[in-house]
């Protein structure tokens, strides 16, 4: 099966991303990776099994959702990537192994196998770097003089691969060079909460630099911060509303400008 035709895009294919607000007088800008859950016509459903799209190799469950609510309460600006993850993931650098992984938490992805170096250029040309070009562009035309990056994401109670270990937290914020901040931002939530915080987790940045915040924060000295929540406590509408209202809260007390 051919699955890496060029150009990758076609004219029946959306844009790479999506301004859902876009407000460069304020002060905040979330940046949702992991939105959508597009193909490109052309590579129909990668060869996934069915299950797999119900899955977080696709994209972040729930964080749609939560990100739109978040952004309306902070007054900000989100950009949402379109394309699933499995497609090649926005979170990541051009030289990380799973950008476009052959394997994805032990489930294959037939149309990331053997991706020919052309094939692989291509995606990162059509997705990858519209994407962070946009939001490279938009950092700069920002007029606020402390700005705030917020990175969203969701994720999976338990690593298909890893079944008996089930994930313990119920949110994590992943943090790197802000400890005072993010320290802070951890300790507003468990005194407030009784959520089982994660510190760094579930994925530490000092172990593994994420994309985004790689290409967007290394050579910045702005305040950001990256926060996880468990998919399965975002899957209806009146608990959109609760984290949305909650990190709100803690957003607005813990990175006053």
């Amino acid at each position: 099966m051919q699955f890496d035709p060029d150009p990758l895009l076609g004219p029946n294919d959306p844009p790479p991303f999506h301004w859902v607000q876009r407000r460069p007088a304020q002060r905040v800008l979330l940046l949702n990776d992991h939105a959508g859950f597009r193909t490109p016509e052309a590579l129909g459903d990668l060869g996934l099994p069915d299950y797999a799209w119900h899955s977080h190799i696709v994209g972040d469950w729930g964080i749609e959702g939560l990100g739109r609510d978040l952004v309306q309460r902070l007054d900000g600006s989100l950009i949402e990537g379109v394309y699933s993850r499995a497609v090649l993931d926005l979170n990541r650098r051009p030289t990380d192994w799973d950008m476009a992984g052959a394997v994805l938490d032990g489930v294959s992805v037939p149309a990331n196998c053997d991706l020919a170096p052309a094939s692989y250029a291509a995606r990162i040309e059509a997705i990858h770097r519209p994407y962070h070009d946009e939001i490279e562009a938009f950092i700069a035309e920002m007029e606020h003089p402390n700005p705030l990056i917020v990175h969203c994401h969701s994720f999976t109670d338990c690593l298909m691969s890893i079944p008996d270990d089930p994930r313990p937290w119920e949110i994590g914020l992943l943090h790197y060079c802000e400890e005072d901040r993010a320290g802070a931002a951890i300790d507003w939530l468990r005194r407030h909460t009784n959520y089982k915080v994660g510190d760094n987790q579930p994925y530490d940045l000092f172990e593994r630099m994420t994309g985004s915040y790689a290409l967007h924060n290394m050579h910045r000295t702005l305040p950001a911060i990256t926060f996880e929540i468990r998919q399965d406590l975002i899957t209806t509408a009146a608990e959109v509303d609760h984290w949305a209202s909650l990190l709100d809260a803690m957003i607005k007390d813990v990175f006053q400008p």
